[in-house]
């Protein structure tokens, strides 16, 4: 009998080990994959957001949350430790003074696009060739939210070289519908603007020349995150790291999703499958390790 008792011990302990060897549960060193991620309503912003949030999950494991906002409350909350990532900073200029306020807070992770600018953009067709042609400007210019760093510049631009126009602040897509419905009237237009976006891709636009450089030189967009993230979620953080796109992936991911208004993800998918290459480099050797199975 009591051998009996020995063999079905021994025999229970076997079946728990094996059952243990073939499990396929991650392993991993990060303890819970969870990411909380803020955006603004601007089309990269959005655009680098929807396509990290869904590669993050999709093939890196993570539960990603996203909650839209203005600039300052990205900032404020990222310094506050009340989220983790924001892929769509402007420095050292446009978003400077936001970033200097949590400067020992936030930390950059990586360059998402090397060439970025802001200005004032009209249509090809425009008799307009400097912003200080606006001086005898019969029309206000076209702006969005107030607090965006374009508009801050585009203020001291009409402070600077003395023009006598109005600036309305709307939201980027009221500004784009002005845009779009004046282009096809072929009338005159200026609206605040910032490369990439999608209007570079679907219309003959420029930006207006800025003889006294209010608007500054060209900069980079960075992935920037809470001090934590690092040590919190490495295999995350290295991903920003690489995620890096061209003018013509940016502009086009953009693009995709404009086509797909109703449906980002699907804009996303359409993209991924045109630039399968780079995606993978960004996702290499980071995706959760499973144990082996039996």
């Amino acid at each position: 009998m009591k051998q009996n008792k020995i063999i079905i011990i021994l025999a229970m302990s076997i079946s728990a080990f094996l059952a243990g060897s073939c499990n396929t549960d991650v392993v991993d060193k990060e303890e819970q994959r969870t990411l909380r991620m803020v955006y603004t309503d601007w089309s990269e912003s959005v655009a680098l957001s929807y396509l990290s949030s869904y590669l993050l999950e999709e093939k890196l494991g993570y539960e990603v949350t996203m909650k839209l906002t203005d600039v300052k409350s990205v900032y404020r909350e990222l310094g506050e430790g009340k989220a983790d990532v924001f892929t769509d900073a402007w420095l050292p200029r446009t978003h400077k003074r936001y970033y200097e306020d949590y400067s020992g807070e936030i930390e950059l992770l990586g360059i998402t696009y090397p060439e970025a600018r802001t200005g004032l953009v009209v249509p090809e067709y425009s008799d307009l060739q400097k912003v200080s042609d606006l001086k005898n400007y019969p029309h206000p210019v076209i702006g969005i939210d107030t607090g965006a760093g374009v508009m801050h510049k585009t203020r001291a631009a009409i402070k600077k070289y003395k023009l006598n126009v109005k600036l309305l602040n709307l939201s980027e897509e009221k500004m784009l519908e002005h845009l779009q419905d004046s282009i096809k009237r072929r009338k005159e237009v200026v609206v605040t603007g910032w490369e990439p976006h999608w209007i570079f891709a679907r219309y003959d636009v420029r930006f207006l020349e800025d003889p006294d450089n209010i608007f500054g030189e060209k900069e980079k967009i960075y992935t920037v995150a809470h001090k934590d993230l690092k040590n919190i979620h490495p295999h995350a953080a290295r991903f920003f790291e690489r995620m890096q796109l061209s003018e013509k992936q940016l502009n086009s991911l953009v693009y995709q999703l404009q086509l797909n208004s109703e449906d980002p993800i699907k804009g996303v998918k359409a993209w991924i499958g045109q630039n399968e290459y780079v995606v993978n480099q960004w996702l290499k050797d980071l995706a959760p390790e499973r144990k082996k199975i039996m």
